[in-house]
């Protein structure tokens, strides 16, 4: 088993997209945003002290805005098992793992394999898209799943009756998970590409968007993501704070999106919009 040293990244929200664009880059796997900034996790062995240290202060990241913890090697699986709980939404979606076994049933269950300390989709935003989601109408409706880390998203969009689902994301992780996922679900209308924004065909048009990532891609994808839009589209947003839901309405509405409504959790927030 390997061992992997996690570093805790105190940053500003806005700054914590790119550098982790750049950790990836240099072989970080997997990385957990929060309040303060984001955690971020590689194999030990892997470490790169210079590379590391040189991309914090190319930022401005003071070493006091970062602390370090070395995880032991040990069975994940089994450290998932004791910790990983269900969690339940709107009382009738449960998003569970492989080994959970449910006390009832629910009316749409989805089922994630966490990969390591990361990637379980459980994040109060998911939560909240996947309950804004029942509300949205995906029957015969081609999705695009933008930022779909573990896929849950894309999954319940099937679930929902999506005719077909494009999912992309830029980590590593995603790309193994996804796939994993897809066929726990018996999913088989969801396609994946690792990659950003740039590599997809704008000729394409989407009936429902799906973007839960941070404020500052969405401004900078708002863009493109018009160019896949058709008239009538709806676009679910998440992955930022209700106080920059304004910023947001005001740069959606240059590309000629719409605010319907949004909801809040904890801070986070779901907006809806349409085109």
């Amino acid at each position: 088993m390997t061992d992997y040293q996690v570093f805790k990244i105190n940053c500003p929200s806005s700054m914590s997209e790119i550098v982790i664009a750049e950790l990836a880059d240099i072989g970080f796997e997997g990385f957990i945003e929060n309040e303060e900034g984001f955690e971020a996790y590689l194999v030990k062995d892997t470490f790169d002290a210079e590379l590391f240290y040189g991309l914090c202060q190319k930022y401005g990241i003071d070493k006091d805005m970062v602390s370090e913890q070395n995880i032991p090697a040990q069975n994940w699986n089994a450290i998932w098992e004791a910790d990983f709980e269900p969690i339940i939404i709107n009382d009738d979606i449960v998003v569970k793992a492989p080994f959970h076994s449910l006390s009832k049933t629910y009316k749409h269950e989805i089922t994630i394999q966490p990969k390591n300390t990361f990637g379980t989709g459980h994040h109060e935003t998911t939560q909240l898209v996947l309950g804004l989601m029942q509300s949205i109408n995906f029957k015969d409706r081609d999705v695009f799943d933008y930022g779909c880390g573990t896929g849950v998203l894309g999954f319940f969009a099937a679930q929902l009756g999506a005719k077909q689902i494009m999912a992309i994301d830029i980590d590593d992780w995603s790309a193994d998970n996804v796939l994993e996922n897809a066929k726990l679900n018996q999913i088989d209308n969801l396609h994946f590409e690792q990659g950003t924004l740039d590599q997809i065909d704008l000729s394409k048009k989407y009936d429902v968007i799906l973007a839960n990532i941070n404020k500052n891609i969405l401004v900078s994808s708002f863009e493109k993501l018009a160019h896949i839009s058709k008239t009538g589209t709806c676009m679910l947003i998440s992955g930022f704070y209700e106080s920059d839901l304004q910023d947001l309405i005001v740069e959606a509405k240059k590309h000629h999106f719409t605010f319907n409504t949004h909801q809040t959790k904890n801070t986070w927030c779901v907006a809806v919009f349409s085109k």
